[in-house]
């Protein structure tokens, strides 16, 4: 039996995403606290794990990943059952596709504004910054539009089929769901939060909880 060693703190929507999908997977793992907000990730240990110090990172039969799409990847090879890589070549680009956005704009935009001024800044008691927060909230907006768009002639953000795309954005949406705009985003964008709505269902997220959520 391999042992994974998930290297990350709870707090992270990535760690959450890679937890999610072990606990549908069935995988046992050690969780071991790195918070990178404090510094912890440019440790020399942490570094040797991830170059960049950012988190998560994996230890398992003596291989070392960082970058969650890689993570994922190998725990799709080692535990292909449930499924979470869609075997239709459309949807599995779909969520390919979606884990760029995600990773590319939509966290920078939506956890780099609006998460971070409303929750992360309240956390470490700093001042919620509102002007940034309403030059922010276009943009925040575009990105729910787009969601909405992918989700209305579908399931899940793929297709009819649960997908690691869904795993990447349901820690972010946690996250927003704790601000006083989710209310009104999530009204606005009827698609989103009936996705949103199903996968707060799901075992795996519940089993999953941030820190202090």
């Amino acid at each position: 039996m391999a042992k994974y060693t998930l290297f990350g703190g709870a707090y992270s929507t990535y760690v959450r995403t890679v937890r999610m999908l072990m606990q549908e997977k069935g995988l046992d793992y050690e969780l071991v606290p790195v918070n990178i907000l404090t510094g912890e990730g440019q440790s020399e240990a942490h570094l040797r794990r991830h170059p960049f110090g950012k988190i998560p990172a994996l230890e398992v039969d003596g291989v070392t990943l960082f970058e969650t799409a890689a993570i994922v990847e190998l725990l799709e090879a080692h535990q292909p059952t449930p499924a979470r890589f869609p075997e239709d070549p459309v949807e599995r680009a779909r969520m390919r596709q979606w884990m760029n956005v995600i990773d590319n704009y939509l966290y920078p935009d939506v956890v780099g504004t609006l998460v971070w001024q409303r929750v992360v800044n309240p956390r470490m008691d700093q001042p919620c910054d509102e002007q940034a927060v309403r030059d922010g909230m276009p943009v925040v907006r575009k990105h729910f539009g787009l969601l909405n768009a992918a989700l209305e002639n579908a399931k899940w953000l793929a297709g009819d089929t649960i997908s690691v795309a869904d795993f990447y954005l349901a820690p972010i949406m946690a996250y927003v769901a704790m601000t006083p705009e989710a209310e009104r985003l999530l009204a606005d964008h009827p698609q989103v939060a009936r996705w949103w709505e199903a996968f707060q269902q799901r075992e795996s997220f519940i089993q999953t909880p941030f820190d202090g959520s």
